[in-house]
């Protein structure tokens, strides 16, 4: 990955970004693949680290990440926005399944699996108290009323939908 600051005023966070994803990269792209039986098909991604609200890109798009977040939550987000880009491919789901409650059939399971139960736990938190842009909150209450087994079945029915 490659982090540009949007402006100077967020080089200390690019910086930030950068040395987490050189020192946890590569583990969180594994556990994300070995969480979903999904290859990762990029070989590089560019962000841009500026302050707004963070979103995952896609294909020539670049990555955009909130400069302002703690530590945990920018790694929570690096795992957030891969995820999108990782299942931007599932494109058959059922209707009442949308892009985010996909994505939290195994966002909350890698998240624990990489930094612990309390992390993932503090994160589902963090992500729902944000407004505006999505409902998390109800999403993030769908996905956790499932027990680990119902969300990778739920997932892996839809990646076999999507195999056909």
């Amino acid at each position: 990955m490659t982090f540009t600051p949007q402006d100077q005023t967020f080089a200390g966070a690019a910086e930030a970004y950068r040395r987490l994803w050189v020192d946890e990269g590569s583990t969180i792209i594994e556990s994300m693949e070995r969480g979903t039986g999904l290859t990762y098909m990029e070989n590089h991604v560019n962000a841009v680290v500026f302050e707004g609200p963070s979103h995952s890109g896609n294909g020539d798009r670049p990555m955009y990440l909130r400069a302002s977040y703690p530590t945990d939550v920018k790694k929570a987000t690096l795992v957030h926005e891969h995820g999108h880009r990782l299942i931007a491919r599932l494109t058959i789901r059922p209707q009442d399944v949308d892009e985010h409650r996909v994505l939290f059939l195994f966002l909350y399971d890698v998240w624990a699996g990489l930094w612990g139960k309390d992390f993932a736990d503090r994160q589902v938190e963090v992500e729902s108290e944000r407004r505006g842009l999505y409902d998390y909150e109800t999403a993030w209450k769908w996905a956790l009323s499932l027990s680990r087994d119902e969300r990778a079945s739920r997932f892996a029915a839809i990646v076999n939908a999507n195999r056909k």
